[in-house]
């Protein structure tokens, strides 16, 4: 005979759910174990973000953050939060907690914390967090925590080691009231981006009247560089073209140009192509069965770009309970 017990956690700027995939999945793969856990609220200031979270797992999310009442959010064992990174961001301005609009918001999440007492808190961010003026953003962060009693361990994983096709690095931070959270090393065989293609998207990017193709050299994800037939220039982050056999690079929730979002990529026809919304979302390990809503392509990607790699929490909460 199992015993089971339940452990509470609450999704603050949940997204588009990775923390509740994972913990879905850990529910669901490993059953007979003595932990269950079970999202009680949830918190996103998009109204398309809540639509889709109550559409996929019946929870309608409170809103902005900065008008929740603390005192009505049911109690719980468990904060996540893949707050936002842009403050923080080497795509953003790296204003940290100058950006008063954002890069505050840790504050929020304190806030929680002191009225909730929850005992594990699981973060995550961008990797530039750490070194953002020069480490001084990222140590006052780790000092609140440790002040509020929080035994703080932190490392940047990169998805790619984690059965993910792409190279998402980013900084997970795993606070534990009675213990140091040890990250088990893991580095699994690359998984190629061909393995999340779909079939019979017949959609290419008409690129020839304006770039041709530069060849990269080196091996690498990168097979071309679309450098403009006018200006000679060309390459940047919207203007490159991956190959299929590799890891892709990270999808970016605010990128440009023709490979905008998701990167281009060269099909085994030649063809060349952005990833559709489903692709995209393999790439983070959501399931198909994920239900969009009538949510937009674009908005859709926005969305995706923001995410957390739900392959990487299923990891991590592997060992969360020691």
């Amino acid at each position: 005979m199992y015993s089971t017990t339940e452990l509470r956690y609450a999704d603050v700027f949940c997204g588009l759910g990775a923390f509740h995939t994972a913990f879905d999945r850990h529910n669901q793969c490993h059953n007979k174990m003595s932990v269950r856990y079970t999202c009680v609220w949830a918190c996103d200031s998009d109204e398309g973000v809540r639509g889709l979270y109550r559409t996929n797992y019946g929870i309608l999310p409170d809103g902005d953050i900065h008008h929740i009442n603390i005192e009505a959010i049911p109690d719980f064992d468990i904060l996540c939060a893949g707050f936002p990174c842009q403050p923080f961001s080497v795509a953003g301005k790296r204003r940290g907690f100058n950006d008063e609009a954002k890069g505050m918001l840790f504050y929020k999440i304190l806030e929680i914390v002191d009225k909730k007492q929850p005992s594990t808190l699981l973060l995550e961010n961008v990797r530039n967090l750490l070194t953002i003026h020069h480490g001084a953003t990222f140590q006052m962060m780790r000092d609140e925590l440790i002040k509020r009693g929080y035994h703080v361990s932190h490392k940047v994983l990169d998805s790619r080691h984690y059965n993910s096709p792409q190279s998402r690095q980013r900084l997970y931070i795993v606070c534990d009231k009675t213990r140091n959270f040890i990250f088990r090393e893991v580095n699994r065989p690359m998984v190629p981006v061909k393995n999340i293609i779909q079939e019979g998207v017949a959609t290419c990017v008409k690129y020839q009247a304006l770039y041709h193709l530069q060849p990269c050299q080196g091996g690498g994800m990168m097979k071309y560089k679309l450098i403009h037939k006018r200006s000679g220039k060309g390459g940047r982050q919207g203007e490159r073209v991956y190959d299929i056999s590799k890891c892709g690079p990270t999808i970016c929730a605010s990128s440009g140009g023709l490979g905008a979002k998701t990167g281009l990529y060269e099909m085994d026809d030649g063809r060349i192509r952005t990833l559709t919304v489903k692709e995209a979302m393999r790439m983070f390990g959501f399931d198909d069965t994920y239900k969009r809503d009538g949510v937009s392509d674009s908005r859709m990607l926005f969305y995706i770009g923001n995410s957390i790699v739900v392959s990487v929490l299923e990891e991590i909460i592997k060992d969360l309970t020691g």
